[in-house]
Order: structure tokens, then sequence, then C-alpha cells
């Protein structure tokens, strides 16, 4: 397979292509205009020769003959040179003047009736010499003339052709400088993307703290070295996150393992009688049950993490679902004696989400909020509808969550001194579990809470069109 060429490379080609075409223009252009200028100048020159002539004949008196015509015309032109290329015939047919140079080119002129008022300029070869010609047709006191004159180019097309040349050696010579400036500029332009090249080089899995270097040309590629480092920023705190979320994993899973282990080892050990069996039962029943919710709880977040889930989004009914969920909760709150209360204002309302994932985001605001309220204190779950916006919200009077935690509750593992003490068996993954099915959901969780006043969560969607009945 044929390795393309490098950007560097492509760069000098594209610079020196449109360079060359620029210059082959240039150039085309100037020898063009050059040639141009030098046809205008001889043509201004045969225009006045013409007009010369037309003076002749109107200080003459028209009854003068043609021969007195032909021997004043001849004293006159004989010894000029723009005559060698002129002759004159008048509307009879009789020449007024003729040069040899000429007439043995041209041995017949057409009469002016003939020939176009404005002219007839045109080009021919003398004894290898470019002449450039006017036939022009005057009439002077009555009387037609068709007046040929010419000019010598020789001496113009030398110095034309000397500028051709000059532009044929320049040309190349400037095309090159341009190839070796663009290959130069190019490497100039590339030489800051080879050094991010060179420094992302040294960025693996031990070195994600490496970070490019910021150029001071407050160009493109600062930008771009700003942009990859803010990415590696973000590379670098989800390989964290991974790390500590494994981490904790395994410290969690090693806690009920041991545990179990132990009892099962001491249970092994010397003979017990039923009694004492049954209760090492239950606690590796116990330590079983927190193993398999947790390792639940792990499987959810990453099939949330990889949207392995397929959600099933349909309208569905706010306030039924609050109140089913509020009929399997009162009982479970009032068993800790806490006063549990259901208020929906969304009655006829719907939104649009999938009911198995919201009944669990709703789970675990409450199991959180029974979990954190002391016994005498409130739980309330309410609907209500702003605009075009039903809210759904769970709040409590419990012991609240300080100002500086409030960051962290939605991190994986995390557990505050706050809640460590009430909740020992806790492993901190419910509010990171319920904030990945909001976001599947396109919303986010907003909490508001004050240490010993409570908290209270709260997460929206928007209202579907369709009418619960």
């Amino acid at each position: 397979m044929i390795r393309p060429l490098s950007i560097r490379l492509r760069l000098s080609l594209w610079f020196f292509l449109i360079f060359a075409i620029a210059m082959f223009t240039l150039s085309t252009t100037c020898l063009w205009m050059v040639h141009r200028c030098i046809l205008t100048i001889e043509t201004t020159e045969l225009q006045q020769r013409v007009r010369s002539i037309q003076r002749f004949f109107e200080v003459r008196p028209s009854s003068v003959p043609v021969d007195t015509l032909q021997e004043q015309m001849a004293s006159i032109y004989d010894v000029t040179h723009g005559s060698k290329w002129l002759q004159v015939i008048d509307q009879d047919g009789k020449w007024i003047y003729r040069s040899k140079s000429i007439a043995e080119l041209y041995p017949h002129l057409d009469l002016p009736g003939a020939v176009p008022a404005e002219g007839i300029y045109f080009e021919f070869n003398a004894e290898s010499v470019p002449v450039w010609a006017l036939i022009k047709p005057i009439t002077v006191k009555g009387r037609s003339y068709t007046v040929q004159t010419g000019t010598s180019l020789n001496s113009k097309l030398i110095v034309f052709n000397d500028f051709r040349r000059q532009l044929m050696i320049l040309t190349p010579t400037v095309l090159l400088i341009a190839l070796l400036g663009g290959y130069w500029m190019s490497r100039q332009a590339l030489n800051p993307v080879a050094a991010i090249e060179l420094e992302a080089r040294h960025i693996n899995d031990k070195s994600l703290s490496w970070r490019l270097p910021v150029l001071e040309t407050h160009d493109e590629l600062a930008d771009l070295t700003l942009t990859l480092n803010q990415m590696l920023d973000r590379i670098e705190a989800g390989y964290k996150s991974v790390r500590e979320f494994t981490a904790n994993a395994a410290h969690e899973l090693r806690s009920p393992i041991s545990l179990v282990r132990a009892e099962v080892e001491v249970a092994l050990a010397f003979p017990r009688n039923a009694e004492e069996y049954k209760d090492v039962c239950e606690r590796v029943q116990a330590e079983s049950v927190r193993m398999s919710t947790l390792i639940d709880n792990l499987l959810s977040l990453a099939r949330a993490d990889a949207k392995a889930d397929a959600l099933h989004f349909e309208a569905l009914d706010p306030h039924k679902l609050v109140t089913e969920l509020g009929s399997k909760w009162t009982m479970l709150m009032q068993q800790h004696g806490i006063t549990f209360e259901v208020e929906s204002h969304t009655a006829g309302a719907s939104v649009f989400g999938d009911i198995p994932s919201l009944r669990r985001l709703l789970t675990i605001l409450l199991d959180n909020a029974g979990k954190y309220t002391p016994a005498g204190g409130r739980v309330t779950l309410k609907t209500y509808l702003q605009e075009q916006t039903i809210f759904f919200s769970v709040s409590d009077t419990g012991i609240g969550i300080p100002a500086e935690a409030l960051p962290s509750i939605f991190k994986r593992f995390y557990r505050g001194n706050h809640t460590a003490q009430i909740s020992p068996d806790g492993a901190g993954l419910g509010l990171a579990l319920a904030e990945a099915l909001a976001e599947r959901h396109e919303t986010n969780i907003h909490v508001e809470s004050m240490p010993q006043q409570g908290s209270c969560f709260t997460f929206s969607l928007r209202r579907h069109p369709a009418e619960i009945r």
C-alpha cells in the first residue's frame, strides 16, 4: 500500500502549485499587456501619419494636377523614414505616392470606396521585418484617397522578446524559491505539532497527569492544545474513578465475604447445637443478602453507564405511580415510627418515561429518606405541575446533609461521616444509581438540605401531551 504524502509535503506542493498558477497568469498577462502596449503606440503613430497626409491635401488647392501632387509628395516623403511603407491612391485609381518597399509587396491597393471608414489594421513581414500597417480612406475637398502606411516592429519586438526571455529565466527561479520557501514555512508551521506529538508519546496509563505544553501563540494550535489537555483531564478523572470504583467494590465485597468465611470456619471448628448453627446460618444469610444487593447495584450502574438496558418509554400517570409507592411505603415507614405522606397534584397529567426505572429511582430516594429520618419524623412524596413540567420530590425531616458534603453525595461509594454511623451497612451506591437513572430520562436530581432540618430531593420531567383518564 502506497503511503500518503505527509502534510508538510502536501502543504509545500499546494503552495508551489498555487504560486506557479499565479506566476504563469502574471507572466502571460504581462506579455499580453506589453504586446498590446506596443501595438497601441504603433497604431497611434500610423493614425498620425494618416492625418499628416490628410493635412498635406488640405493645404493645397483641389485644382492642383496629379503630377504636381506626385512631385510635391515625393519631395517631402522620399526623405522621411516613415515613408518606407507608404502609398497613396486617389479615387480615380491614380497613384499619388508609392514607396518602393511596399509597391513590390502590394502592387494593388483598393480604391477609397472599398475600404471601411475606420480603416484596416494588419501585420505583414517584409524581408523578415515585421510591419504593422494601416489602410484607411480619407476625403479632402470632395476628393477621396486611400492611404496605406506601415511601421516596423523590429526594434519593439527586440525589447519584447528580451522581456519574454527574462521572464522565462526569472519564473522558474521564483518558482524554485517558492517551493523551498513553502517547504520551510510548512516546517515552521508544523514544528509545534511535532512538539505536541513528542510530548503526547510520554502519556500512558502510568503518566496520565502529564500535560501537553500550551503554546503562547494564541492561535488554533494553542486552542487545540488546551482542548487536548481538557480531554486528558477528563480521561484522568475517569481513570481514577474506575480505579477507585474497582478498589471500593473489592473492599465492599471483601468485608461480607470475610465475615461469611469466618462464620463458617468457626462453625466447623467445634461441634455446636442446632440453635447455634441457626444463628450462624442467619448471619451468613444476612451477609449474602448484603453481597447480592451490592452486586445488583454494581451491575445496574454498569448497565446504566453502558446504556445496555433498553428503557421502554411510554406515557405514564405520575399520580398512579406515587400512589402505588405510597401504599407500599406507608407500612414500612410506620414500622420505624415515621409519618409518611403522599401529595399528588398531577391528576390527569402524564409524563414520558420508563415505569420500572422511575419506580426504582423514587424507591432509592424514599429508602434514603427513611434511613436518615429518626422516629417521630416525616417523609413526604410529592408531585406537582408547573407550566409544562411535572416535578417529583422526596422530602424528609431527618438529619440533613452538611453543605460541604452536597457536591459528593452522588459519587459512587461515597459515605459521609454523618451517615456512616446511622447506616453502617450501606455501600454508597444508591444515589449514584438514582442519578444514573435520572440521566437516562434526560434530567438531574436537585438537592436542598440543612443539617438537622432535613433534605429534599427533586427531579422533573416534561409533561406529555396525552391526558390520563
